[in-house]
């Protein structure tokens, strides 16, 4: 089943259906049959869908953000998309824990661990889930945030909250109406400000790569095309440029 509604943000176009395998292969399919760039399909539910590593990601039906959206670009410029949603989402959601805090000044900060997953008290928030076709020039960005509920050892925004809990809904809008505020910035204005937002640089870090093997060193910096550099621990005039990778937060690199 499928649903409409005419209060989303301006120049987005908003699917919402009860229950798919994956929004992500879903819209994808969407985009190769020319779906219009800021399509976005969310879903209540989904039966089959997937994280970094393909592991699975799975929700309780209802209680969370599942959602993919579609950008269109010149090539070079779709991995910038992923970092946008990232940020947009960690504003979005700090935007619902201010408004749920009586102590503003005691709200939990949101922050991003590279690539894109939003951490709340160091525990895990969200995560996202990208495929592009640079042929085409497109990228779907898939995302996922606890809501309503969370697996165990993750958070959930409604953990803090007492009363007028967000919805997965409201979130939305909030989230697409940060991106269409970023994507307005210069490539430099976002790259700054996304890298504002990482918890990861300065942590020594383990980082698994898609091929199998370990890193282990000091996460230093994100380049601009939103690549992490890291000094190896036993060699340290080896520098790793990760393009993709699942990252262990292990310490601040100062202590020892």
């Amino acid at each position: 089943m499928t649903s409409t509604d005419n209060n989303w943000p301006e120049n987005w176009f908003v699917r919402r259906v009860r229950e798919t395998g994956s929004t992500n292969a879903d819209l994808f399919a969407d985009a190769l049959a020319g779906a219009p760039s800021h399509s976005v399909l969310v879903a209540d539910y989904q039966t089959a869908g997937r994280g970094r590593l393909d592991r699975t990601w799975q929700a309780k039906p209802g209680e969370n953000l599942l959602v993919s959206l579609l950008f269109r670009s010149k090539a070079n410029l779709l991995t910038s998309w992923p970092r946008i949603a990232a940020l947009a989402a960690t504003r979005a959601c700090q935007e619902l824990i201010s408004i749920g805090q009586l102590n503003v000044d005691a709200a939990p900060i949101i922050k991003l661990k590279w690539p894109n997953d939003l951490l709340l008290d160091g525990r895990k928030l969200g995560g996202m889930l990208s495929t592009s076709d640079h042929e085409k020039q497109f990228v779907v960005v898939g995302i996922g945030i606890n809501v309503g509920w969370a697996p165990q050892e993750a958070v959930a925004l409604g953990e803090f909250f007492s009363e007028k809990m967000p919805t997965p809904v409201g979130l939305l809008k909030n989230m697409l109406l940060e991106i269409s505020r970023i994507e307005k910035l210069s490539l430099t204005e976002q790259h700054q400000q996304y890298v504002a937002q990482l918890a990861t640089l300065g942590k020594l870090v383990r980082v698994e790569l898609t091929n199998g093997l370990m890193i282990t060193g000091q996460a230093q910096d994100v380049d601009i095309e939103g690549r992490l550099l890291v000094v190896d621990t036993g060699d340290k005039s080896v520098r790793h440029v990760i393009d993709t990778g699942d990252v262990v937060h292990l310490r601040n690199a100062d202590h020892g």
